[in-house]
């Protein structure tokens, strides 16, 4: 029996910016009613491909075909006019409009717009995704994992058959991704087509039927998920055998970040952390999980000096620094991999080598005099890079011409760079393929053990069980310890991560 026309089938895809190659005759194609997962390093061309599909880069050479008809779109408004969605890693949400708007904004029903009846099929789509929203109620206040749903829903409400995912669990809990990939099969069941671009493995084993391995800029393989074992399709990634060092055990008990009894209140005025007390030893990689929206970022933002507490010590190596302001915590030594590297990191329009500098502009090592040394900082943009092997064209070039990718693994080796005492990592490894995750924890680990400590949030619970020392668990802002017999235990902290009983 012949195989079905493929949904997406691109052939022999040049892409080239300038001398650069970016896809060296990529073919792929897609079967629908499925989930195709796209994987590879950071600049394996994974997302450059897709742009050339979603109509946002015109090919070099190559053509694409769509159930067998060719076409060549001109923009992306005509790849959404044939059924093509694409919500990419950065989300385009405008903060001043309601979430109802939008979801909305660019495919709005008429010129007069029946807002109950909008109200009511946003209310659907929500529903049948497992999300929830105030559709009336400016977007400004979603969390970066509200944001990501918002971005699918968006996809449904333009009757996309063809849905490009690129990252879409990176910043959801385990129990949104769950419930986000039970949705999406759903979804392929009912005849959408699905490729999702991912570095989580485990997702791609689970709940995808066909893989497409990309890596620097060429086709690699592509085969059922079933042909493949999670060890081989790693090997595939990185062209060689990936081996991971065992995590060593640790016994420290010196305190080194003390937190007793700490009350931060939200934007609106709730108590986001409520009494929340723990001690993290010198040495020590710590992580908390968490779902979501639940007093992980008031935590960090009262830790690194950005928001006042309303009740509670935090205390530093032996020193109160509880009322001291971020200046004075970055000279003590905090640094931060922040969750948002866009809004908290980079400047995007500045260039490598000032970006470097950013946050630690008034530390010694990068100062002459009252002025910035900009050999020094040069100098130090190249450390930064050389770190995790950040890849860029030049100090000189904005921050905004490197991918997602290598923008975090840049912003987090500058937070390693400079004397860290205490790294706050939130989501660490946004974005990153398997050998960047593995390099950042590594360092973490490394600073850690040379005379500090490292406190991570992050949603990926099984990436905390894997490189953390031990996990800790916030629920409704009450943060809690894991019972010792179950400090492995993924589903005993599930349960703890969402308020069950254990």
């Amino acid at each position: 029996m012949s195989q079905e026309t493929p949904a997406v089938q691109m052939t022999d895809i040049v892409q080239k910016f300038g001398s650069f190659t970016a896809l060296d005759h990529v073919s792929l194609a897609v079967q629908k009613g499925g989930i195709h997962a796209l994987v590879g390093e950071n600049g394996a061309g994974k997302t450059t491909l897709m742009k050339v599909l979603y109509g946002a880069l015109k090919q070099t050479s190559g053509h694409v075909e769509l159930s067998g008809r060719p076409i060549q779109f001109r923009n992306q408004a005509e790849a959404i006019q044939n059924g093509i969605g694409m919500v990419s890693q950065h989300y385009a949400i405008i903060p001043e409009l309601t979430c109802l708007q939008n979801l909305m904004l660019g495919a709005e029903p008429g010129w007069a717009i029946p807002v109950k009846k909008a109200e009511e099929r946003a209310y659907d789509l929500a529903s049948k995704m497992g999300f929830s929203f105030d559709w009336n109620s400016p977007a400004a206040g979603l969390s970066p994992a509200g944001a990501q749903k918002l971005e699918i829903l968006k996809l449904l409400w333009r009757k996309a058959s063809i849905m490009i995912l690129d990252e879409p669990t990176a910043m959801l809990s385990p129990s949104d991704s769950d419930a986000l990939y039970d949705s999406l099969k759903s979804l392929a069941e009912g005849g959408a087509t699905i490729i999702v671009v991912t570095h989580r493995l485990p997702e791609v084993m689970e709940s995808c039927q066909n893989v497409t391995v990309l890596r620097g800029g060429k086709l690699i393989d592509s085969r059922p998920v079933s042909d493949v074992t999670t060890a081989e399709l790693a090997n595939l990634i990185v062209g060689r055998s990936l081996e991971i060092p065992t995590k060593e055990g640790f016994l420290g008990s010196n305190p080194w970040l003390q937190v007793k009894g700490l009350t931060v209140k939200g934007d609106r005025g709730n108590e986001a952390v409520r009494n929340a007390s723990f001690t993290l030893c010198k040495g020590e990689v710590v992580g908390i999980a968490g779902v979501d929206g639940n007093g992980q970022r008031e935590l960090f933002q009262a830790l690194s000096g950005n928001r006042k507490p309303q009740g509670g010590q935090i205390v530093l190596a032996g020193k109160d620094v509880t009322k001291e302001g971020q200046a004075q915590r970055i000279q003590a030594g905090v640094r931060q991999i922040p969750e948002d590297r866009h809004a908290e990191g980079v400047i995007e329009e500045w260039s490598l080598a000032e970006n470097a500098s950013l946050g630690l502009q008034r530390h010694p090592t990068l100062r002459k005099g009252s002025f910035i040394d900009r050999k020094a900082r040069l100098d130090f943009a190249s450390k930064i890079a050389e770190r995790f092997r950040t890849k860029h064209s030049g100090f000189q070039k904005p921050m905004k011409s490197l991918s997602g990718g290598n923008q975090q693994r840049f912003v987090a080796a500058r937070a390693l760079a400079i004397d860290p005492k205490l790294v706050l990592a939130f989501q660490p490894t946004r974005g990153l393929d398997i050998d960047g995750t593995q390099q950042v924890y590594n360092a973490l680990r490394a600073t850690a053990r040379s005379g500090g400590a490292a406190l991570v949030v992050s949603f990926d619970l099984d990436e905390l069980l894997e490189h953390c020392d031990r996990v800790m668990v916030i629920c409704h802002g009450v943060l809690s310890e894991v019972p010792e017999n179950q400090t492995r235990d993924r589903a005993a902290i599930g349960r703890l991560m969402v308020g069950a009983e254990l």
